[in-house]
């Protein structure tokens, strides 16, 4: 079997199995299966799944700041990385993050991914980002590897900022898994700073990843 059909096959699996756990669930919190279009939220709902989904942040240890434009957007960009005091940050080639990173100012040394060593993206201060989708039950990011060049950056510099449309918000895992695209070869779920209680079972954050992730969340109409 090619590794392809191998990750559909897997993809399949994994969104018929949560379809039947959504179909044994309570009725009053019945939905879709996964694998039906996703069904376009109003304002309200919307409004409602974005409030849980910012709460969950918090919970999770995320921060979190609502903007509407580009321009509110390379604002609230520039204010966490001056107050962390990142000088060195390096970007994702998502369009959008380029224009934010070209936003910022020329105080920060800005990095491109492709030109730097992995010893080189090990000294940068943050990583800047695009999410595909956000999980309002958990708090979580969803990156795919089809839509941008970006698992290091969320995984490797002390701050990450990820970028996500409010429009892109789902309720669940198994929402989430059924608009993700088949073609992506990875799928990165991050969930707050990065924890670990692996000595003497005491609580540290940042050590195998980022000490502080912050989602800039686009309120579009």
């Amino acid at each position: 079997m090619r590794s392809g059909d191998a990750r559909r096959e897997i993809l399949h699996a994994i969104r018929r199995n949560l379809a039947q756990g959504l179909e044994s669930s309570p009725p009053d919190r019945g939905s879709a299966p996964a694998s039906s279009p996703p069904v376009p939220l109003s304002v309200p709902e919307r409004g409602d799944v974005v409030k849980q989904f910012t709460e969950q942040l918090t919970a999770v240890g995320a921060q979190w700041t609502v903007v509407h434009t580009e321009a509110e957007a390379a604002a609230a960009l520039a204010r966490i990385l001056t107050e962390a005091d990142a000088r060195r940050v390096v970007g994702s080639d998502a369009p959008l993050v380029q224009h934010l990173l070209q936003a910022v100012g020329n105080d920060l040394v800005i990095n491109q991914l492709e030109r730097l060593s992995r010893d080189e993206l090990f000294v940068c201060d943050a990583g800047v980002t695009t999410a595909q989708w956000g999980i309002a039950d958990t708090g979580t990011l969803v990156l795919e590897s089809a839509r941008e060049q970006s698992r290091l950056l969320s995984l490797v510099p002390p701050i990450h900022v990820a970028v996500l449309s409010t429009r892109c918000i789902c309720d669940s895992l198994s929402d989430a898994l059924g608009r993700v695209s088949v073609v992506s070869h990875a799928i990165t779920f991050v969930t707050g700073p990065s924890r670990t209680s692996d000595i003497e079972l005491t609580l540290v954050v940042g050590v195998h990843g980022p000490q502080t992730v912050h989602v800039l969340l686009m309120e579009e109409a």
